[in-house]
């Protein structure tokens, strides 16, 4: 039996570097790389505790599926504009959403109603500040569905998440110029209500 000085760990056989010491090692080594990490985020922009429950008083409800909070599990911090997308990482730009809810909206810009579950909603004013942006990079998918043929009754869960981005963006008039450009299957967008 072999006993390591350095980190007191007992071996059958004796090998160099110790296994002990290099996990001890390893893990002092992905400690530091952590706090650096953690010392490298921008504070700004963080989102406070109280300030996402002060939103959430707003809410008595999902407003994407209609579940009251009580029975809908937990409840996620959604970014209306995605920060994937460019959204910024402030209260201003969180819904709340219930967990099931969150994954099914994945990264689409969708902004529910409050009053209404389930109807997408124009976005709020200071988030369109956000949309040229995204509209601007060519890497950024946004539906192409010209505004003609899209059917604002459509509501979740009937609708597509790509569907739903699209009645907002026309909600708020934003939706690109994209004449004759449909990317959007159309047998999706006359779904029976």
């Amino acid at each position: 039996m072999h006993r390591c000085p350095h980190c007191l760990q007992d071996f059958l056989l004796r090998t160099d570097p110790c296994p002990g010491c290099v996990d001890l090692a390893t893990q002092r080594s992905r400690a530091k790389k952590a706090k650096e990490r953690r010392a490298a985020y921008d504070p700004v922009g963080q989102v406070e505790e109280w300030e996402f429950w002060d939103l959430l008083r707003w809410y008595c409800e999902c407003p994407c599926c209609g579940k009251p909070w009580a029975t809908a599990g937990i409840v996620a911090r959604d970014h209306i504009v995605p920060v994937s997308r460019g959204g910024p990482n402030e209260a201003k730009n969180l819904q709340p959403l219930c967990q099931s809810c969150n994954l099914w909206k994945s990264d689409h810009i969708i902004y529910f109603d409050r009053h209404f579950p389930g109807r997408c909603a124009p976005l709020p004013e200071h988030l369109l500040a956000y949309l040229p942006a995204i509209q601007a990079d060519p890497s950024v998918q946004l539906p192409l569905i010209a505004p003609g043929t899209v059917d604002a009754t459509l509501r979740y869960p009937q609708a597509t998440p790509r569907q739903l981005e699209a009645i907002t963006l026309v909600l708020s008039g934003k939706l690109p110029d994209c004449e004759g450009q449909i990317s959007v299957d159309e047998v999706d967008l006359l779904l029976d209500l």
